[in-house]
């Protein structure tokens, strides 16, 4: 049996291969002496490959406007690199999920849907506007892999709106079946142009009046829709998510739309982090829905001000870490980053000016110097999507101690991956042990370990 060790920490390490060696094997049942201070027992991470829990859907990031149009206006070496970084398992970080938005969000460069205003035929319908930089951005992808596509609108149109406006307000229920219908022409659109649609949410953040495209469900209303959705995509093979918001409410919200008859028609719940871990209600969700898909779609850092922040790279990074690994320990199945490129103005976007409130992101376009930055986030995620497949189960581990945070995987090749996170000042050890064999690791100060045993 043998082990690999990656590491990144505050010497400079990213994600860096530290141990390639054969794991010993030490039989531990029976302990002699009086003084175990030293024994492995007191610093064990088990690993029971025997116990699994949910399939592992995969990780990825978001090609939204943004994203989109950073990419396509650097120049083609950039763009390369940029790509492999995210897609390339070998020589990237292995991403295989992407999610992009139905029309434009906050992070667009501008406000756009894709009919003409008062269209009740969809005969205007045209994705010309994808076509300049989210289509391409996602062909350059599918060379390293076959991404499987979420998409998610922010507002229908405003001719469809109680409100006349993309910001806030609701869908007419005269309007259900066209918006349906819209979604349907969205799908098979997308086909013509070469875009495979793995799955659609019926709304970003059904519960908030944002300053930005937005539209409201109450939960009644989300499931009235999801019917009339659910009917015109029959036989489209396209996953419906409900929920799309803040997990505090994801097993509430998922009991509401369950126990209605249009359910039937739910493949699970999304779900973001800004109101906190919230981990048990992935944990009740997964226990009472174990066959439905639990995705966490979007998660960003706040900063103030504009800019590459360097003073909060690191609680940033760690954050990624403690959220993604606590998630799939409590049933997530599919996580997806928001923004994977953000400008030097943490931009462009629209509807946010003023706020005072910016998002920070994994890597950056310094348009100043012509080159991309990857920060600490980067590869803290990296530890987790690098190494773990597509078809993986989440499998049962123990740390001694909540200073040492750990999640492991068995990959469908059956190699163990164990992910390891010390958010403490000071070092912590760790004894890794896989049916007897062990092997002792150092966790120092701010640092992520990733071993994969097989």
């Amino acid at each position: 049996m043998h082990i690999t060790v990656y590491k990144t920490d505050q010497s400079g390490l990213r994600l860096q291969r530290i141990i390639q060696e054969p794991m010993r094997y030490q039989n531990t049942d029976v302990i002699h002496g009086v003084d175990h201070s030293h024994d492995v027992e007191s610093s064990l991470i088990n690993l029971h490959p025997d116990v699994e829990y949910q399939r592992f859907g995969g990780m990825g990031g978001a090609i939204n406007d943004t994203t989109a149009t950073n990419w396509v206006q650097m120049p083609k070496e950039l763009q390369e690199q940029f790509v492999q970084a995210y897609f390339d398992p070998k020589k990237g970080i292995g991403y295989h999920l992407t999610r992009v938005c139905i029309g434009s969000c906050d992070f667009s460069a501008a406000d756009y849907t894709y009919t003409e205003d008062g269209d009740v035929t969809l005969d205007t319908f045209s994705l010309a506007h994808d076509e300049q930089a989210v289509f391409p951005l996602i062909r350059a992808a599918n060379q390293y892999t076959a991404l499987k596509v979420l998409a998610s609108p922010w507002s229908p149109p405003a001719y469809m709106k109680t409100n006349n406006s993309r910001i806030g307000g609701k869908l007419k229920s005269e309007c259900y079946e066209l918006w349906a219908k819209y979604f349907m022409k969205y799908i098979d659109v997308c086909r013509e142009h070469g875009i495979s649609i793995w799955g659609v949410t019926i709304q970003n953040e059904p519960r908030h009046h944002q300053l930005w495209e937005s539209c409201l469900y109450t939960p009644d209303e989300e499931a009235e829709f999801l019917g009339v959705l659910g009917k015109e995509l029959e036989g489209a093979g396209v996953k419906i998510l409900c929920y799309d918001h803040c997990r505090e409410r994801v097993y509430e919200r998922a009991k509401q739309i369950f126990a209605h008859e249009n359910g039937k028609y739910c493949d699970g719940i999304a779900n973001h982090w800004y109101s906190g871990d919230h981990f048990g209600e992935l944990r009740a969700f997964y226990h009472k829905f174990p066959d439905k898909i639990s995705y966490a779609d979007e998660g960003c850092c706040a900063i103030v001000g504009v800019g590459i922040r360097e003073d909060v790279e690191l609680p940033h990074a760690e954050r990624y870490a403690h959220d993604i690994m606590g998630a799939f320990r409590n049933g997530l199945t599919h996580y997806c980053d928001w923004s994977m490129l953000l400008n030097d103005e943490n931009g462009p976007y629209h509807n946010r000016e003023g706020r005072g409130c910016n998002a920070d992101a994994a890597v950056f376009y310094d348009r100043n110097s012509g080159r991309l930055v990857f920060r600490l986030a980067y590869y803290y995620i990296g530890h987790i999507s690098k190494f773990v497949r597509p078809g993986a189960r989440v499998i049962a581990c123990s740390s001694y101690a909540p200073q040492v945070e750990c999640v492991a995987f068995k990959n469908p090749d059956n190699t163990v991956v164990a992910v390891l996170l010390n958010r403490t000042d000071k070092s912590e050890r760790a004894v890794l042990r896989l049916d007897n064999h062990i092997k002792e690791l150092e966790l120092t100060a701010h640092s992520i370990v990733t071993a994969v045993i097989g």
